[in-house]
């Protein structure tokens, strides 16, 4: 998926609202913003959004000096998530079909990120959660794959939403690899993230071994992009995810609530909706 020009005026709010969490203010401040209005004038609009967005982030952390500015956020989210925890797990477990259950939950923390502007009550999300439309219509396509499959690469995304994956890895009856980012990019999971949910307790975690969000293949180490291509399944998760996978050549399912009208055009269902599309690749 390439940068539209509709992804620049997205991307800058992002980095205002990262701007917040720094300690970057006054002329430094607009002095950053007049400077990524440069760049992003001149990005190369072959790339995803998500490589765009990160190349932006990756910046502001040289200008601050910040090793990780959403690290304290990762925190507070995940251990709120932990809260959520027991109720996520007996959903699943209660529900008519588990492996649906868990795929919805794990749907359901794509929305925590810090990237999502849209108002949402996640009480409400948790109490709809069965009984809104999942687009996409792969679920038996993926209970079918996870069948003949011996394992499941799942492509995380942020950092709160490792929690609601738990439950999902703990639902499928296949090992887990559980692949991470190498380097903060905004509020994307990183190791000792996926560690604080516990995930380390029920799949192997790795790492793609980039700093941007989503998987964009071209930065991640040649390890990952080989076990990328020979992994049985892949379930890749979040907006990002798709943003930087829709022309990979294998198959794999895609795991999102669609955020934005660009994702919303491109994978051709509404803003809002809670999807799970396969891709044949």
């Amino acid at each position: 998926m390439e940068t539209y020009p509709a992804c620049v005026p997205c991307i800058t709010k992002l980095m205002e609202l990262t701007l917040k969490e720094t300690d970057l203010v006054g002329s430094a401040r607009q002095a950053f913003l007049d400077d990524l209005a440069a760049d992003l004038s001149n990005a190369d609009r072959t790339v995803p959004p998500a490589r765009t967005a990160g190349a932006a982030y990756q910046k502001l952390l040289r200008e601050t000096g910040q090793e990780d500015i959403f690290r304290a956020h990762k925190r507070a989210s995940i251990d709120s998530a932990l809260e959520l925890y027991p109720r996520l797990k007996s959903i699943a477990r209660d529900a008519d079909d588990p492996l649906e259950a868990a795929i919805r939950i794990s749907a359901l923390g794509n929305i925590l990120d810090a990237a999502n502007t849209n108002s949402y009550d996640l009480d409400q999300e948790i109490n709809c959660l069965l009984e809104e439309r999942m687009r996409g219509e792969s679920l038996e396509l993926f209970r079918s794959r996870l069948a003949s499959s011996d394992s499941l690469l799942i492509l995380a995304d942020n950092a709160a939403e490792t929690v609601f994956d738990k439950v999902l890895i703990e639902t499928v009856n296949v090992p887990v690899l559980y692949a991470v980012k190498s380097a903060p990019a905004y509020d994307d999971a990183l190791v000792e993230d996926a560690r604080r949910a516990g995930v380390d307790e029920v799949a192997q975690i790795i790492e793609t071994g980039t700093h941007f969000p989503g998987t964009y293949l071209p930065s991640c180490s040649e390890t990952f992009q080989e076990l990328f291509k020979s992994a049985p399944l892949v379930l890749a998760k979040g907006q990002a995810n798709y943003e930087t996978l829709d022309n990979a050549s294998r198959e794999l399912f895609f795991l999102l609530k669609v955020k934005c009208d660009v994702v919303s055009r491109a994978i051709g269902y509404p803003l809002g909706s809670l999807t799970f599309k396969s891709y044949a690749g």
